[in-house]
């Protein structure tokens, strides 16, 4: 059979075609396999998932061994005072325990142990006898007033603001709550009566609240900004955290966007504060702005563990934000000056952005890579306020801490069912936060403010140093 040259040509074209579809699809494949690689070596070491969800192995804290380290000096119980004791018991020396001979006294002062235990009965039950009776002038019927600082609930204020420490603060769910009051100290009470309760603490701390969210905002300090996930009654919603060095004010919005993050920082920033937060796009700020060096440590660490160009690139990099870490804890434990780490970790600064540069523009390394690259350089300002502004951390980890216990409440409880309940979450974590970060008891401070409320009278304080009476 002959074959003229025009249709060997025409086949030869059809093969060129049909294996340049087959390449490009080979190369599609195979990113789409090196993409799905990558996230099956997802974990909180490399990505934004929980440590929760890590496999066994991967977390590298549970490798570590438990108990002091060598060189720690121990911490011990300081004994009660004389005033809190109750009851001394004498105990004379008679016979010596090793072998039942008898003793005779060596002069030193006796050897004291102490031992607290809970009463049989915790609490203190009073009954009020309200006389019934008969006004002529208005002709009507009823009863001597309950007087003003006791109110009408069952729970006094002390029991009632440790109800709402217990739930609001101890990350403890409403039954469990009642549990312990129940087992411990013999109450018994309803769920709803534990939710009354914690609707009139989140009113008498709501002056509380915004005196700390007033002064927050105003401070000079620098601001850590962050939130993470909320539940009202199965509506997906945020809460927001606004942490400084002296308090914190949490605010549960129902998004995530600019509206809600101008609800949360008022006109703080209209003042030249800095800021640390993650690279989320609703955080771009005017001014001192830092971006968190732990989640960009994270995600550099997952393209350092692919294969390739890009992997050796993240190794790098890797390497010149290890050094500017140990540099900066140098300083931080005041072995090392502020002028020794800025002239330090300047050259890794430099060698870090031109990384950057080098990945931005190379078309060797993956289209991700490119375009994470060239992000980080048009906001590059942004990586390293912490070398040249004092007070300004290189992580967002205080905040990350702040809400750490908001995560833990969400998973026992699922969020809040109610707009009262979300303002008394809200309320209590930014009181008790606030009065933790000064060295301030809480629970007495919720007693004050419990019976301010009562009484019609302005909440104690937060920021001053009070003595708190309840």
């Amino acid at each position: 059979m002959n074959v003229s040259y025009e249709d060997l040509l025409s086949e030869i074209r059809s093969l060129r075609a049909e294996v340049a579809a087959l390449k490009k699809e080979n190369a599609q494949l195979r990113e789409e396999v090196a993409h799905l690689k990558e996230q099956l070596k997802l974990n909180s070491k490399n990505s934004s998932k929980p440590p929760s969800t890590d496999q066994n192995g991967t977390n590298n804290t549970l490798k570590k061994k438990g108990g002091a380290r060598p060189g720690h000096l121990g911490h011990f119980r300081p004994l009660f005072s004389v005033d809190q004791v109750d009851a001394v018991v004498e105990l004379p020396a008679k016979n010596c325990p090793t072998c039942g001979g008898t003793v005779q006294p060596s002069g030193e002062p006796p050897s004291i142990h102490q031992q607290v235990e809970i009463a049989p009965k915790p609490y203190i039950v009073t009954q009020y006898n309200r006389e019934h009776f008969y006004c002529p002038c208005c002709r009507k019927y009823g009863a001597a007033p309950l007087p003003s600082d006791i109110g009408s609930s069952a729970f006094g204020t002390r029991l009632s603001a440790f109800m709402g420490f217990l739930t609001g603060t101890c990350r403890l769910s409403r039954r469990i709550t009642l549990s312990i009051l129940k087992e411990g100290l013999g109450l018994r009470a309803a769920v709803g009566t534990q939710s009354n309760i914690e609707n009139r603490v989140a009113a008498a701390l709501k002056p509380s609240y915004e005196e700390i969210e007033k002064q927050v905002r105003n401070s000079d300090e620098t601001k850590h900004i962050d939130e993470t996930g909320w539940k009202q009654w199965g509506k997906r919603e945020f809460v927001w955290i606004m942490s400084t060095s002296s308090g914190a004010v949490y605010k549960i919005q129902d998004g995530r966007g600019a509206v809600c993050r101008d609800a949360l920082l008022g006109t703080a920033t209209k003042k030249r504060v800095a800021f640390v937060t993650d690279r989320f796009a609703v955080y771009h700020f005017r001014g001192p702005h830092q971006y968190c060096l732990a989640h960009l440590k994270r995600d550099i660490k997952r393209f350092a563990e692919r294969a390739g160009l890009d992997g050796e690139w993240g190794q790098v990099m890797l390497e010149y934000l290890k050094t500017i870490f140990k540099l900066w804890r140098d300083y931080r434990e005041k072995q090392r000056s502020r002028r020794s780490f800025r002239r330090k970790s300047r050259r890794y600064r430099d060698d870090f952005e031109y990384g950057l540069l080098v990945a931005s523009t190379k078309k060797k390394h993956s289209p991700s890579l490119r375009r994470f690259a060239r992000a980080l350089l048009r906001r590059a300002e942004k990586l390293w306020v912490f070398a040249t502004r004092d007070g300004v951390e290189p992580t967002n980890n205080q905040a990350e801490r702040d809400l750490r216990g908001i995560v833990i409440t969400r998973r026992i409880s699922y969020g809040s069912k109610s707009e009262r309940g979300s303002r008394f979450i809200e309320r209590i974590n930014s009181v008790v936060t606030t009065l933790k970060r000064q060295g301030k008891e809480c629970l007495d401070y919720l007693v004050a403010a419990l019976s301010a409320w009562k009484v019609g009278s302005p909440a104690p304080t937060v920021f001053s140093r009070p003595c708190y009476t309840p």
